[in-house]
């Protein structure tokens, strides 16, 4: 039986030796390089085959990336069956594998699968591989490298599965969209808090799971003093009891990780450090009192200069505007739709006003509403009848007829003269910003 074996750019007839007990060292020097590598090549693919459940990973493609729950059971034939819990599992197709070696031994995924899929993501943007070069192997525990990434490289651990990890794995698939927004709730602010023991409000932020490939989560503050807004990103792992953060959160003296799903709650809670930090919807106000700092006069030409305002998202390359927020984004990715027209007073529609929300099946859903301005300070939209599907928009629906409202500030951001930008902050979350063209 194999013992831990350890590979590193020393010579690759030493790691053979030591792959062996005192006794098999004499027969092997009496046997070619050739038989020796073989040898210990056809050990590790052995290895794979013989765990009688098979292995599983968290997949983090990168430092900055989130992990991904993967099942793989390796066969006799060199094929291997993978279960995974990306994108639902669409790209969990059977493959082959071999365990080979260029410079190093290297185990290759061959056809295409999750892996590929991943590699492929995000215009190649995650630093996802198909290939890997063994660096430990046990019985219970595999360990490699990425084969490409010379500078950083990614570590990879397949560590051996239980009779129940594959359901496990299946089943994690369902998380995600908890995970993005409790199921379609009708609520916006989705805070983070963190309590004592006498249930005080230590700190108070707001949550934003990112996205499903990259598998982040924003944890966002807002300063009431400045109107100042900063967001962590931070990588995750969903787990079968609910998600952990890949980096630990830190706050002051705090360092918090791992969370417990409520489903009865819909809430997320952490004990960790000692403390108890807790997700879910509006837990506590994010924005108790206007923020002069985020009015603004410009309020006041709204409807005047302009009688329609449109939100692209980042599909549309340079026309999209940078200074909308990610958690915006995000909730605009939860509801499915890529841009959003505001439509003032149209007189082909009764002089009435409504969004046009722009889906990414092709279709539209339209709401009307009237819009009351508050001078120097905020305007307010208040939801009249709607037209369409409403299935994916509740949240948004939630912010835009917020009954706080939003501020309205002109920005540097367009890139045209005759369209010039222009950013809604809700009151209510400040967090949540999105930037618009005047048309």
């Amino acid at each position: 039986m194999l013992r831990n074996i350890k590979i590193s750019s020393l010579l690759f007839l030493l790691l053979a030796v030591f792959a062996c007990s005192d006794d098999d060292v004499q027969p092997l020097f009496e046997q070619d390089s050739d038989t020796r590598v073989n040898l210990l090549l056809e050990s590790y693919r052995e290895t794979l085959i013989n765990s009688e459940f098979g292995w599983k990973t968290v997949y983090q493609p990168g430092s900055n990336f989130g992990g991904n729950n993967i099942y793989l059971n390796f066969n006799e034939d060199n094929t291997v069956d993978i279960v995974s819990d990306v994108l639902g599992g669409q790209n969990d197709l059977e493959t082959t594998f071999r365990v080979g070696i260029s410079q190093f031994p290297e185990l290759v995924f061959e056809n295409y699968t999750t892996f590929h899929a991943l590699f492929e993501a995000q215009n190649f943007s995650l630093g996802a591989e198909f290939e890997f070069i063994f660096e430990e192997v046990n019985d219970n525990q595999i360990i490699f490298r990425s084969k490409t990434d010379i500078s950083d490289p990614t570590e990879i651990i397949f560590e051996k599965a239980s009779a129940q990890d594959q359901e496990i794995i299946e089943n994690l698939r369902d998380f995600y969209s908890q995970l993005e927004d409790e199921n379609n709730t009708f609520r916006f602010i989705r805070n983070l808090v963190v309590l004592n023991e006498a249930n005080e409000i230590l700190y108070n932020r707001t949550f934003t799971y990112f996205d499903d490939l990259e598998r982040t989560a924003g944890v966002t503050n807002f300063d009431a003093a400045t109107g100042s807004i900063s967001t962590e990103t931070l990588p995750i792992a969903v787990t079968d009891e609910g998600f952990r953060f890949l980096q630990p959160l830190t706050l002051g003296d705090l360092s918090i990780t791992t969370f417990v799903y409520d489903q009865d709650f819909g809430t997320y809670t952490s004990t960790d450090s000692g403390v108890t930090t807790i997700i879910g919807y509006d837990l506590a106000p994010v924005a108790t009192e206007i923020i002069p700092e985020l009015a603004s006069a410009d309020v006041n030409s709204f409807g005047v200069d302009f009688s329609t305002y449109s939100y692209f998202d980042e599909s549309f390359g340079s026309t999209f505007l940078s200074q909308t927020s990610e958690n915006f984004i995000n909730l605009a990715k939860v509801s499915d739709l890529y841009r959003v027209d505001m439509v003032l007073d149209d007189p082909f529609f009764s002089n009435q006003s409504y969004f046009i929300f722009n889906m990414n099946d092709g279709s539209f859903n339209f709401a009307t509403f009237t819009r009351e301005v508050i001078a120097n300070e905020r305007v307010v939209f208040t939801f009249s009848e709607f037209f369409g599907d409403p299935d994916g928009l509740i949240n948004i629906f939630a912010l835009l007829f917020s009954a706080d409202g939003f501020y309205m500030t002109q920005t540097n951001e367009s890139q045209f003269s005759s369209n010039p930008s222009y950013k809604f902050t809700s009151v209510a979350a400040p967090n949540l910003n999105f930037s618009v063209y005047g048309i």
